[in-house]
């Protein structure tokens, strides 16, 4: 079985367009993104921006056999695009990541 996570977190002012291009980015670095999840052994990472009256959040959804360990493995920076990664998410993002309550999740067994 897998583990999930949706997690979200506030956008600072004027910065949805800067985060919108950098996952734009990533979809064309994908050799170096598939080289991070393998490493993180993700097996999918998925960014949704919503906007809420005067602020803008980031969602982020994350399907991995074990969450923790995926998360920690990117926090070791192992390559360069995860550096660059969290140097945007800290310039575009403030306050605390919240995560949603995980109350259910089906897959289909032939994916």
């Amino acid at each position: 079985m897998t583990d999930v996570k949706l997690s979200y977190c506030k956008v600072k002012s004027g910065k949805a367009k800067e985060l919108r291009s950098w996952y734009r980015e990533l979809e064309q670095r994908s050799e170096e993104v598939e080289k991070s999840l393998r490493h993180e052994k993700m097996f999918t990472e998925t960014a949704f921006i919503q906007e809420y009256g005067e602020d803008m959040f980031l969602f982020v959804y994350m399907e991995s056999e074990d969450i923790n360990k995926a998360e920690k493995a990117g926090d070791e920076e192992k390559f360069d695009i995860d550096e660059e990664h969290h140097d945007v998410l800290d310039n575009c993002l403030e306050g605390s990541w919240s995560t949603l309550e995980t109350i259910g999740h089906l897959t289909n067994p032939e994916r």
